[in-house]
This record gives structure tokens, C-alpha cells and sequence, in this order.
């Protein structure tokens, strides 16, 4: 076997150690020490590069979304408003406040689907990458971190609501036929809404409210009161997140300078 060749730096320290040239010993010793701790905040800053590098695409990408989350949020809550509006014209006359009448195809339309709580938009993509890759603390900004936070705490909150709204449901027309009847009948030239989803070019579903029914059955009062008083919450937690999220922009956009 050949004799193994000793690196250049162990031969220089053995021969300043031979020669017990101790300043020229320390400058090789503080050479290695400068080449290591260069090294190593060579990488540091690298790898800060690529930090801030990130957490701009994070911003932008979280700016992106919850626009995107509002614009879905205030279109939902302004169906739902107009759906409640049309239930408080009908209120007065089924609880018997106003004098009785029949209910317009809209309001019996109302207090038949007064049972659907869809689940509101929540989804911000990135923060539930940032939760799941360990980047959450990739932002710097602390304002915009509280501001996520409270929408986690907030969004968990609202889908535990949910939850409990949708598990007893009133489906008034199911539990209450001989005051709401679902009927089929011919298709009008008219721009309502179908009620259901087996409606066709010549028929279509609609309910048919009967007020004196209606008023007569405490049971049927109660029920359709818990259907609203459900729909109301919805409302406010709608109020609630697009207040959250409307911040959450306002500061993303003042970072990002837009």
C-alpha cells in the first residue's frame, strides 16, 4: 500500500509545530476559524435571503386570497340578508301581528328553505399551508400574525356553530305538509327561483303556504322561530368575519404597498 498523503493544512500545523513557529501556528488557526464562521454566515444569510424571499409570496398570496374570501363572504351575506328580509315581510302575518294574508311565492319560499344553514366560506389555502409546513412564523409582521390567529380561533369557532346548527334541522315542509305543500306546477315566464332541484324546462317545484295553518299551529311557531333565530346568528358571524378580514387586507395592502 502506498503511504497515505496527509492533508496540506495538518502538514503546515505539524511543521509550525516542529518548528515552534507559534505566531504562524495562531494565523492558521484564525484563518480556519474565519473561513468557518464566514461559512457559516454565508449560509445564515442565504437561507434569510430565501426566508424573506418566502414570506413575500406568502403576503402576496395571502393578500390574493382573502380578497377573495371577502368578495365570496359579503355575496353570501348578501343573499342570506335578502332571504331574512324577505322572512321579516312574512313574520308579522304568520305570527299573527298583522292581518292575515297569503304569502307572496318569495316570502312562502323563505319560511319553506328557513331550515338551510350552509356552511359559510372559510378557506384561506395558504394559512392552512403555512399551519401544516411550519412557515407560520415565516411572517415577521406580529399585526398580521394576531390578525391570523383571531381568524383561526374565530373560524373554528364558527364551524363548531355550525355543527351545532345543522344537527337538529326544522324542515318545516316535511314536519308541518298541511301548512306548507310542495307542489309541482307549469313552468311561468317569470325570473323566480326554483325551489329543489328537479325542476325542468316545463315544470317546476314550489311550495304553497297556508297562513291559517300556519297561525293555528304553536308547534309549527315555535319551530319556524328557532329556524330564524338560527339564520340571525349566521348573519352576525358573517358581520364578524368580513370585520376580521377587512382588517386583515387593510394590512397586507399597507405592507405590500398597494
Amino acid at each position: 500500500m502506498g503511504e497515505r498523503k496527509v492533508p496540506v493544512f495538518l502538514g503546515r500545523i505539524a511543521a509550525h509545530l516542529r518548528e515552534q513557529n507559534w505566531f504562524a501556528l495562531g494565523a492558521e488557526f484564525v484563518i480556519v476559524v474565519l473561513g468557518v464562521f464566514l461559512g457559516l454566515q454565508a449560509a445564515n444569510w442565504n437561507e434569510e435571503r430565501q426566508d424573506r424571499k418566502d414570506e413575500e409570496a406568502i403576503l402576496a398570496r395571502l393578500q390574493d386570497e382573502t380578497a377573495t374570501l371577502l368578495g365570496a363572504v359579503r355575496e353570501e351575506r348578501e343573499y342570506l340578508q335578502a332571504n331574512a328580509d324577505t322572512m321579516a315581510q312574512a313574520r308579522s302575518v304568520i305570527f299573527s301581528q298583522a292581518e292575515s294574508r297569503p304569502l307572496t311565492e318569495a316570502e312562502c319560499r323563505a319560511v319553506a328553505g328557513s331550515h338551510v344553514y350552509r356552511r359559510e366560506a372559510d378557506q384561506l389555502p395558504i394559512l392552512e399551508e403555512m399551519l401544516a409546513t411550519g412557515r407560520f412564523d415565516r411572517v415577521q409582521d406580529e399585526t398580521i400574525k394576531s390578525q391570523l390567529r383571531s381568524y383561526i380561533i374565530f373560524r373554528d369557532r364558527q364551524r363548531g356553530n355550525h355543527e351545532e346548527r345543522t344537527n337538529e334541522l326544522f324542515r318545516l315542509y316535511s314536519r308541518h305538509p298541511e301548512a306548507i305543500r310542495i307542489t309541482l306546477v307549469p313552468r311561468e315566464e317569470d325570473t323566480s327561483p326554483d325551489f329543489g332541484f328537479m325542476s325542468d324546462e316545463e315544470t317546476k317545484w314550489t311550495p304553497q303556504c297556508d297562513v291559517a295553518r300556519m297561525r293555528s299551529n304553536q308547534q309549527f311557531l315555535n319551530e319556524l322561530f328557532d329556524n330564524m333565530g338560527r339564520r340571525n346568528h349566521v348573519l352576525m358571524g358573517y358581520d364578524e368575519r368580513e370585520a376580521i378580514l377587512t382588517e386583515l387586507q387593510e394590512r397586507l395592502d399597507a405592507l405590500l404597498g398597494l
